[in-house]
């Protein structure tokens, strides 16, 4: 079992899914490390018009020149939802070819756990859908 993630449906919603704090935790805790799978040119392609689509994340490691420029996390950091206050940023492990996820703030028990999918913890730009409060 995760330590700090539960996965709950989010009724009334068009989330689906998300993640949630199952203890209080605080800023600078190491939430989750998702393994990902690097998806190839030709793969991501195929994948532009499938639900797959967005899960994937890019994935600009500079030893493989492009030719992967997505990769797919294998955790539950899969259903941590977009906000434009997150209470985590991501990091991107080349190397360890993950993605960490760290606590930007204290969180409380039953919080529900998001990122910015921009990347950034304050980018304000626009997403490729429509942001849910």
């Amino acid at each position: 079992m995760h330590d700090f993630i539960e996965i709950k449906r989010i009724k009334n919603s068009r989330k689906g899914r998300g993640a949630f704090a199952k203890k209080n935790i605080k800023k600078g805790t190491l939430v989750e490390v998702g393994h990902i799978l690097l998806i190839s040119n030709d793969d991501y392609e195929k994948l532009a018009d499938t639900i797959f689509w967005s899960y994937c994340f890019e994935w600009d490691d500079p030893k493989y020149n492009g030719e992967n420029p997505a990769a797919v996390p294998l955790s539950a950091c899969q259903f941590i939802n977009h906000s434009y206050s997150p209470n985590l940023r991501y990091e991107y492990d080349y190397n360890n070819l993950t993605i960490e996820y760290y606590a930007e703030q204290d969180i409380a028990k039953d919080e529900e756990l998001t990122v910015n999918y921009n990347g950034v913890v304050d980018d304000k730009s626009p997403v490729w859908f429509e942001v849910e409060n």
